[in-house]
């Protein structure tokens, strides 16, 4: 008790040599109980709520403390208006269900924080029964160990649902792109006389939970880990993908790829690692999937590996998504998911990668490459190229299935690092 003590009287003096007259600062903190407050549930609320600070004030500067009593920090911000700045700091605490782990307090010429009854707003409730909170502790009314196992249940709870969000987003961003080059849109079977958009519908309804499922896992779990569990999430998201649509092969290829970005998601966000990691995460996960290309199996993906050196998916895991970083920079260019910017993501994507079903398709290497240089050829977005190329790969029953995934998993990248990651 006296290190935690010592350490809020050491933030009230850092406090005191950032502050200058008029200015107003926030410190935040994690709402967590015990002492000890450097936990990964802590680290990811804190990174968490930094995100929604930067996203919600005009912050002019930053300072990073490590002290016995957990991690915080110290902004500064540009806002005029303290009794504001402390209404948007509620907001953000009251915003979602693991926001009330979060405090967030508003300082202006002295080291006396603003409070809710500054404003006339009721104080924050107890975690467990919605009480008052002091008087809870001071009737031991809830163990620790039960308001642990309340905050993490909340924390993966929330997650889950935020990713759900957005993998289904991210998926039908890339299913409703239209023209697309003989894939399935809203509008077009492309050349997939098999699938429909209601059957692609049907199959993003069942494997989303399991994908979601693996960022999960890859926030509960070690890099040594998650391969394995994945895979068995993955097999299960397969099977029941094929029992809906009688067989038909519809996002296999994207349960794949996107499974193993998805599970280095939760490790990054688990670990606090900045979102430059993801391609180390991702190819770590990945190391041992060079091992499958031993395999006497007769896929067609191992089949184009003997034959023509193709890794496949296989290798955008194993190199560390090299097509999906090069394509990340067309789509920075862009401040939305316009038709334009998501077609010229998929032409740099289908320009880069190793597309086995589009080798399956064109049944040479010849055919293989005459198409990849067609829409590599495209350097600006002009629909009635677009349309006339599309028209062609529906006659010659032409599909870049392999990098329609790989657009799929772009996005979704692009909507998580918005969502968790901010980095100066």
């Amino acid at each position: 008790m006296n290190d935690i003590l010592a350490a809020r009287e050491r933030e009230i003096q850092n406090l005191q040599k950032v502050m200058k007259e008029d200015n107003i600062y926030l410190t935040l903190k994690a709402n967590v109980p015990g002492e000890v407050k450097r936990t990964d549930i802590s680290v990811f609320l804190i990174k968490l709520a930094r995100q929604r600070i930067y996203r919600t004030f005009h912050v002019t500067s930053e300072e990073f403390f490590d002290d016995f009593d957990g991690f915080y920090y110290i902004f500064a911000i540009e806002e005029k208006s303290r009794l504001e700045v402390k209404r948007q700091a509620i907001a953000i605490e009251e915003k979602d269900i693991v926001g009330r782990y979060i405090d967030i307090d508003v300082f202006q010429n002295e080291t006396k924080s603003l409070s809710r009854g500054d404003l006339n707003i009721k104080s924050r409730k107890c975690f467990i029964c919605d009480n008052n909170p002091y008087i809870c502790m001071r009737n031991q009314a809830h163990t620790l160990e039960e308001i642990k196992n309340k905050i993490y249940t909340d924390v993966i709870d929330f997650l889950e649902n935020k990713v759900t969000k957005i993998i289904s987003e991210s998926i039908f961003l890339e299913l409703n792109l239209d023209p697309k080059f003989g894939m399935v849109t809203a509008k077009s079977q492309g050349s997939h006389k098999d699938m429909n958009y209601e059957l692609m519908k049907r199959s993003i309804e069942i494997i989303t939970p399991y994908l979601a499922l693996m960022v999960i896992r890859g926030f509960c779990h070690s890099l040594e880990e998650i391969p394995g569990i994945i895979k068995n999430i993955g097999m299960k998201a397969e099977n029941m993908m094929f029992h809906a649509t009688r067989n038909i092969n519809t996002y296999k290829g994207l349960i794949f790829s996107l499974g193993y970005t998805a599970s280095a998601f939760g490790y990054l966000l688990k670990n606090n690692l900045v979102f430059s990691k993801l391609y180390d995460v991702v190819a770590k996960l990945g190391k041992d999937l060079d091992q499958e290309l031993k395999s006497e199996e007769k896929t067609f993906g191992l089949q184009a590996y003997r034959q023509y050196g193709f890794l496949g998916a296989r290798g955008e895991i194993i190199k560390g998504l090299p097509t999906i970083k090069a394509a990340l920079q067309v789509l920075a260019g862009y401040s939305e998911f316009s038709e334009e910017a998501l077609t010229m993501a998929l032409i740099r994507i289908i320009s880069l990668s190793e597309d086995t079903v589009l080798l399956k398709r064109a049944g040479s290497l010849e055919k293989y490459e005459y198409f990849k240089q067609k829409v590599r050829k495209i350097e600006q977005y002009d629909k009635n190229q677009i349309n006339q190329i599309t028209n062609e790969c529906i006659k010659e029953n032409i599909s870049f299935g392999g990098s329609s995934d790989l657009l799929a998993v772009l996005i979704f990248i692009t909507k998580m690092k918005k969502e968790f990651f901010y980095e100066k």
